[in-house]
């Protein structure tokens, strides 16, 4: 296939595909490393969740809970061991004990069995100045789903402090590679959003790339190679039954997936006519469309929240640019200015940014405003690539290269709280789930 598509830049297939496969192994999780919070987070104290004698499992619900709320950056969670008490209710906290530690808050909750075989988690989050609780919740959990139990707690707390809603119950997608005996073993993985839970969905000896989540989180859309008939192929696979649909094989370039809001059409970059344009395929009756007509590389589509609009990267300008062009067709219209380069662009959840990669002196994840055309980068660099939106828009997660090989990172859209997701290996290609609320 040509790789004229991707001759603009670090973020290329050709030096993508290199460094998979100078990968070391890769092991099963992500391990999650803060590198990077806010000054002033919220003090807050989760108390370990009291039980019943007949709830089983060795879930820690107040450690969940912690991890995911430090992740966050927003939150400081007091250490056990400064905890002078660790009540199970309302009625059994002493105010004083707390305002002597500092915190202005406390969780405190109970897990007990539901009578129809699950658990239901109940707790209250206390102002301790008010010398009160704000807020009251339960939380049922099938037998075995506590630690998404405790997703669901971090959720609410979040949200109650923050007024945006949590990501903690997401999942991400990401290709993993390990350097086998035979050569580069290619790995689809889907994990909990703090890389609990990994599962490997599609295995291959050749390149996958460019994973996309369809809106409902059921099924991802992704690249596959056949490096012996130097052809890809673009795919579906449903996350619960395994299918695995082929959407386009055509000859040239079948890539960069991107889904439409409803679900319903698969925009792609197809270049079967000669040049790399910008398709929409129709799942309802399999027909394709084509959205760009230009003698220059359209690529890497993203859709709008509200499906009228999609942005892609052109290098119509002469180097690679974003566009946005309405999902129909039509004049496409440019979008950034500042930088020596601009592509893979993404959209927020609202509709009111869009993510990208900047070149210049490397290249950094930057976010575009598209009220105010303001340019913020919020990735140190210097080869940061494939950015994503968590689906509450205030987190995104990108692939950062590290010697031969690429980890994965977190870094809110302000650019002031960051996170490192590490594995040896090779691991690239992020996609954030829609849903996880």
């Amino acid at each position: 296939m040509t790789e004229r598509l991707v001759a603009w830049s670090r973020m290329t297939v050709v030096p993508a595909l290199m460094l998979l496969l100078t990968a070391s192994p890769a092991r099963a999780a992500l391990e999650v490393e803060i590198t990077q919070g806010v000054s002033g987070a919220q003090p807050i104290a989760i108390v370990p969740f009291a039980r019943d004698a007949s709830v089983s499992g060795d879930t820690d619900i107040a450690s969940v809970v912690d991890a995911d709320l430090e992740r966050s950056g927003l939150f400081e969670p007091l250490a056990r061991d400064a905890m002078l008490e660790t009540p199970g209710s309302v009625r059994e906290v002493d105010y004083a004990n707390w305002r002597s530690v500092e915190v202005d808050n406390v969780v405190v909750g109970r897990v007990s069995p539901d009578g129809r075989g699950g658990y239901r988690v109940s707790f209250d989050i206390i102002d301790v100045y008010k010398g009160r609780s704000i807020g009251g919740y339960e939380i049922s959990a099938r037998e075995g789903g506590l630690r998404d139990a405790a997703h669901a707690v971090a959720n609410r707390i979040y949200e109650q402090f923050t007024g945006n809603k949590g990501y903690f119950l997401s999942r991400i997608a990401y290709v993993a590679v390990a350097q086998e005996n035979s050569g580069p073993t290619y790995r689809l993985v889907v994990a909990d959003y703090d890389g609990h839970n990994p599962q490997t969905i599609a295995r291959s000896r050749e390149p996958i790339l460019s994973p996309a989540w369809h809106p409902a989180g059921t099924k991802l859309a992704y690249v596959a190679f056949d490096m012996k008939r130097g052809r890809s192929s673009l795919r579906i696979q449903d996350l619960g039954t395994g299918e695995v649909k082929e959407v386009s094989s055509r000859p040239g370039i079948n890539g960069a997936p991107a889904w439409s809001p409803n679900g319903n059409k698969l925009a792609m970059t197809l270049s079967y006519r000669g040049n790399p344009d910008i398709y929409t395929y129709d799942l309802g009756d399999e027909q394709v469309r084509q959205i760009t007509r230009n003698g220059a590389i359209d690529t890497e589509p993203s859709w709008s929240p509200d499906g009228s609009h999609i942005v892609f990267t052109s290098d119509r300008g002469g180097k690679p640019q974003v566009y946005r062009v309405r999902s129909g067709g039509g004049n496409a219209e440019r979008l950034t200015f500042d930088g020596e380069s601009n592509q893979r662009p993404s959209y927020s959840p609202d509709g009111e940014k869009i993510v990208l990669v900047q070149g210049g002196n490397g290249f950094r994840i930057a976010v575009l405003d598209l009220e105010t055309n303001n340019m913020r980068v919020v990735s140190d660099g210097p080869l940061d690539e494939g950015p994503s939106f968590a689906p509450n828009g205030q987190v995104i997660i990108y692939a950062r290269q590290q010697g031969n090989s690429a980890e994965l990172a977190t870094v809110s859209a302000d650019g002031r709280i960051r996170n490192r997701l590490r594995q040896p290996g090779d691991v690239r290609e992020p996609a954030w789930s829609p849903a996880g609320y």
